[in-house]
């Protein structure tokens, strides 16, 4: 008799049918995490781990210091970035019409629909977001009784327990990639 946590199968089982629709890995870098926070770097990762977009976005406003004391970017790189609105058009494209995984999905929409509304630009899209995050939290199945469901757990622990190589950098790229290996170890899936 298996003895494994229906929870865990069932993560199992969801991450093998989202890795067989071939998802695009996403992930951002932001000026902070509040209502006026935009983001400053994002990157897409194929299905097979090819970096399809890895850029820096210049911002409306300025970087604050706790947010480059996070991720390293700061006012300098981005001086000379595109913006988000030249950039969403290419963005747009590679998102359309795919499975969108994140490491904390809800986070990486909120941030992008922000430095939509900073632009003035209307929010018309419906994306197919798969949100990783609480996928390894269902594999681990640990309870949190303060929240009451499953604890959540940062990428980088993720990553650990798996014993994945791959650094938790906090730049985008490198966290699409480390996203994409935890979805593929949760399905046990090989991801190189």
């Amino acid at each position: 008799m298996d003895s494994t946590p229906p929870s865990r199968l069932n993560a199992i089982r969801l991450a093998q049918a989202k890795i067989y629709e071939k998802p695009i890995y996403i992930d951002t870098e932001t000026t902070g995490l509040d209502r006026t926070a935009e983001v400053i770097e994002i990157s897409i990762v194929d299905f097979d781990g090819r970096l399809l977009l890895n850029t820096l976005v210049k911002p409306t406003q300025a970087i604050p210091l706790d947010a480059q004391r996070i991720h390293g970017i700061n006012d300098e790189m981005i001086r000379t970035a595109p913006t988000w609105p030249v950039l969403w058009p290419q963005i747009r494209e590679i998102l359309y019409g795919r499975t969108i995984a994140a490491y904390n999905a809800p986070f990486d929409l909120r941030m992008i629909q922000q430095t939509h509304l900073r632009y003035r630009l209307p929010w018309r899209e419906n994306l197919n977001m798969l949100d990783v995050l609480l996928l390894y939290s269902d594999y681990r199945g640990v309870w949190d009784p303060i929240r009451r469901s499953m604890r959540y757990f940062k990428l980088e622990e993720a990553g650990s327990f798996f014993q994945i190589p791959l650094p938790n950098a906090h730049r985008s790229a490198a966290d699409a990639l480390l996203t994409r290996a935890v979805l593929h170890s949760i399905a046990g899936i090989p991801y190189d």
